[in-house]
C-alpha cells in the first residue's frame, strides 16, 4: 500500500511540475527588447573599493532585459580607466563594444579584448581587469540555481519535449 501511495505521490508531483512548466511556457512574453548605448540611461554601478587595485574607475550599468524566469539578464556596462579584481557571481558572456581591456585569469592567462571580441567568464572565476581608458561592454548574466532544483526541471523539460513529439 505504501508503494502505491508513494508512486501516486510521485506521479502527482511530476504532473504538477509538468503543468507548471506548460503554464510558464504558454504565458511568457514574446516581446523583443532593443537599445542603443547612446540612448540608454546608465546608473552608477560602483566597483567595490576593496576590489580596486589602481586608479579610480567609475562604473555604470543599465539593464537591457531579463528572461521571464529572471535566470538571465542582459546589461550594458561601462567604466573609466583603472585596474580591479573581479569575482563573477554568475556565468557571464561579454561582447566588447568600445575600448579595450586586459583580463588576467587567476592562473596567469592574459586576454586582450577589443571591440567585437566575445568572452565567457564562469561563475566563481576571479580575474584582474586592466582598463587603459574606458570600456563599454554588453554582458549576458546567467544565474545558477541549485543543482538539486535544476536537474529535475531539466528532466521534466526533456520529458515534455518528448511528449510533444
Amino acid at each position: 500500500m505504501k508503494r502505491v501511495f508513494a508512486a501516486a505521490l510521485l506521479a502527482a508531483a511530476a504532473f504538477g511540475a509538468y503543468a507548471e512548466i506548460s503554464l510558464y511556457e504558454d504565458n511568457r512574453s514574446l516581446a523583443s527588447t532593443a537599445v542603443t548605448p547612446h540612448s540608454a540611461v546608465f546608473r552608477p554601478s560602483p566597483i567595490p573599493a576593496e576590489w580596486i587595485v589602481s586608479g579610480n574607475p567609475v562604473a555604470e550599468a543599465v539593464e537591457v532585459s531579463r528572461t521571464e524566469d529572471h535566470d538571465a539578464q542582459v546589461f550594458l556596462w561601462r567604466t573609466t580607466a583603472g585596474t580591479f579584481r573581479w569575482t563573477h557571481r554568475s556565468d557571464e558572456i561579454v561582447t566588447i563594444l568600445k575600448g579595450e581591456v586586459f583580463v588576467t585569469d587567476a592562473d596567469g592567462t592574459r586576454h586582450h579584448l577589443t571591440p567585437g571580441d566575445v568572452a565567457h567568464f564562469p561563475a566563481g572565476a576571479v580575474q584582474t581587469w586592466e582598463v587603459p581608458k574606458e570600456l563599454l561592454k554588453s554582458a549576458i548574466l546567467k544565474h545558477r540555481g541549485s543543482a538539486s532544483a535544476e536537474a529535475p526541471l531539466r528532466w521534466l523539460r526533456h520529458v515534455r519535449a518528448m511528449i510533444a513529439l
